[in-house]
């Protein structure tokens, strides 16, 4: 028996991702940050500007990307909201639906006409932000604080 709880606790730590580590609630509601670095996934750097930084020539191109939270000053690579779903609805009426990653964070690489309006929707209640928007990258604006008018994160309802 215990040989097989070293084995068993070997291969645990062995597993476990490199690129997040616990923290207490306290740092970040979640209770998971990214430590990854530059580290290519779906999960990296959530809070921070997506598009800023994949329109410098790495990684995937994106027309729309972010990072949805349970509470509002959630530090960059804190990880996020589950269970939500951002919906956009571009100039044209085109409705584009975008589940939420393990961090939070969502993106899409779908085309969209300018400006466009958004909410999320968790457990069918709605949060709606109330300008319509051209910039596709909104971490940008919704930081911590937030800029540009961002009241600081997007929230989760």
């Amino acid at each position: 028996m215990r040989r097989f709880s070293a084995v068993a606790s070997f291969f645990i730590i062995a597993c476990q991702d490199p690129t997040t580590e616990s923290v207490d609630t306290t740092v970040c509601a979640s209770g998971t940050r990214w430590v990854g670095g530059d580290e290519e996934s779906a999960n990296m750097n959530p809070g921070e500007a997506c598009i800023a930084c994949h329109s410098r020539g790495e990684g995937p191109s994106f027309t729309l990307a972010g990072t949805v939270y349970d509470e509002s000053r959630q530090a960059d690579d804190c990880y996020g909201s589950v269970g939500a779903t951002v919906e956009i609805t571009d100039a044209k009426g085109k409705v584009v639906k975008l589940g939420l990653v393990d961090s939070g964070s969502f993106y899409s690489h779908e085309s969209l006409t300018m400006p466009y309006t958004a909410k999320v929707i968790r457990d069918g209640v709605e949060s709606k932000m109330l300008t319509p928007q051209s910039n596709g990258d909104c971490n940008a604006c919704h930081t911590v604080s937030g800029v540009s008018g961002a009241p600081g994160r997007i929230l989760a309802p």
